[in-house]
């Protein structure tokens, strides 16, 4: 009888609404002390040495030109490993109907999801329709966003397809 009144009123989001209030009182008691290992002071990251492999984006045009990405030691990682299902004749195609194109912003990206042996946080994967997504774009508000491969590989298990995205600066 327990059990059942517990699956009922408390849910996902329950338990998420309880860990924010929690961090919230934590943060007001002591502001100094945090749960979130994302604002500690992180070493400047060095793609050529070998690592926990991650994923990263490309920040600068110099990266870009120089094609530097893929020299790095995480670049043999960054793959993803499930293939496209097929929905089409070619493996291309859109189906003939309206679709959908969901653009994911990750208001930085690579924090949580950058992990490509996979991470501690749950809540980094928050996609639950992903039958209804016909096209899927990472972006993390980079020069160029290249999607970590857990993304990838969990669109690619769902028949949707991963574009790149491309981010142009334009200065007046």
């Amino acid at each position: 009888m327990f059990n059942y009144l517990v699956r009922t009123y408390i849910n996902r989001q329950t338990l998420i609404s309880i860990r924010n209030l929690y961090t919230s009182i934590l943060s007001s008691f002591s502001p100094n002390m945090t749960t979130d290992d994302t604002l500690a002071p992180q070493p400047e990251f060095d793609p050529t040495t070998p690592s926990t492999p991650v994923s990263y984006p490309i920040k600068t045009l110099e990266e870009l030109k120089q094609r530097t990405y893929f020299n790095s030691f995480h670049f043999q990682f960054n793959k993803a490993s499930v293939p496209l299902s097929c929905n089409g004749v070619d493996g291309v195609m859109l189906p003939n109907r309206r679709r959908m194109m969901v653009c994911h912003d990750m208001a930085g990206g690579y924090i949580d999801d950058k992990w490509i042996q996979g991470g501690s946080n749950g809540d980094s994967y928050a996609i639950w329709h992903w039958y209804l997504i016909d096209v899927f774009i990472y972006f993390s508000h980079t020069l160029v966003t290249l999607p970590p491969p857990c993304w990838v590989n969990a669109a690619h298990k769902h028949g949707v397809k991963v574009f790149l995205l491309y981010v142009t600066f334009i200065y007046f």
